[in-house]
């Protein structure tokens, strides 16, 4: 009886440590690592759109151009992933564009909540069963040009990650 009372303390005192460890490791693996980012601000005129914006320094830029709008996608280290859509302007009010796309956005069947409405821009929250994502759209209108700019669709985003590419796309220039 003694050996199985052993037995049964030693089974608990490792699945105490097994799951300490799995704690750390965890806590380990989600952090972003967003201080270690060396960012610059690349020029997109190379790849047919006159914008600069803030990225990290190994980022990829992917660029689809489908005649009537090019999608320019820049993927970096972690988190960010940025993607800008650049098309003939159909509207010279950045309010309406903006408006237009919130409507669209609203329609969407995970759609939850607006968090943020600006004139050219918005962060919204999407809510898939129980696991929350959130995403942007800003609005840019250069000349006969509108520029969306938006989350990289191939990932899932916290509210601050979205919060800090929708500045970043504030930013661009």
């Amino acid at each position: 009886m003694k050996a199985f009372f052993y037995l049964d303390a030693m089974i608990k005192a490792n699945l105490v440590k097994s799951l300490f460890l799995l704690a750390l490791v965890t806590m380990i693996a989600c952090q972003t690592g967003g201080e270690d980012i060396n960012w610059v601000d690349q020029d997109l005129l190379e790849y047919g759109v006159p914008i600069t914006i803030q990225m990290p320094d190994s980022a990829d830029i992917k660029v689809m151009d489908w005649g009537v709008q090019k999608d320019i996608t820049v993927i970096g280290e972690d988190w960010y992933n940025l993607q800008v859509f650049s098309s003939r302007a159909s509207t010279h009010n950045k309010s309406k564009l903006k408006t237009e796309l919130l409507s669209a956005v609203q329609q969407g069947s995970y759609f939850s909540e607006v968090t943020l409405d600006e004139e050219d821009g918005f962060i919204f929250e999407m809510q898939i069963d129980t696991l929350l994502n959130y995403d942007f759209r800003h609005v840019k209108i250069q000349g006969d040009q509108e520029y969306v700019f938006q989350a990289g669709m191939s990932g899932t985003y916290t509210r601050e990650q979205v919060e800090k590419l929708y500045e970043i796309s504030k930013a661009a220039r």
